[in-house]
């Protein structure tokens, strides 16, 4: 069944620049639930290597998910959780 136009701009602007956007917040966020190394460093090398993992699921899950409006609550939800997780980075 076509998409009609609405929803059509709606995939691509969710896939594009809001995936990104999503994607820089969950690495911003990697610190918080990733475990420490032996160092007690936070391993922020991985928070930048999964970057462009983080990317593609987001970028992926838009474009295959049959129902926009399901795709763009749960890119919501996971920008909500990651910007919270980063205000208590920033305040601990």
């Amino acid at each position: 069944m076509a998409e009609s136009r609405k929803a059509t701009v709606a995939r691509i602007v969710l896939g594009g620049p809001i995936a990104l956007i999503v994607a820089i917040l969950a690495m911003a966020g990697t610190p918080f639930w990733f475990p420490k190394g032996a160092a007690q460093v936070d391993h922020l090398v991985f928070a930048i290597l999964l970057f462009p993992v983080y990317w593609s699921v987001g970028l992926l899950y838009v474009i295959l998910d049959e129902r926009i409006w399901r795709a763009a609550a749960i890119m919501l939800v996971v920008a909500a959780l990651n910007s919270a997780f980063i205000a208590l980075l920033l305040t601990a």
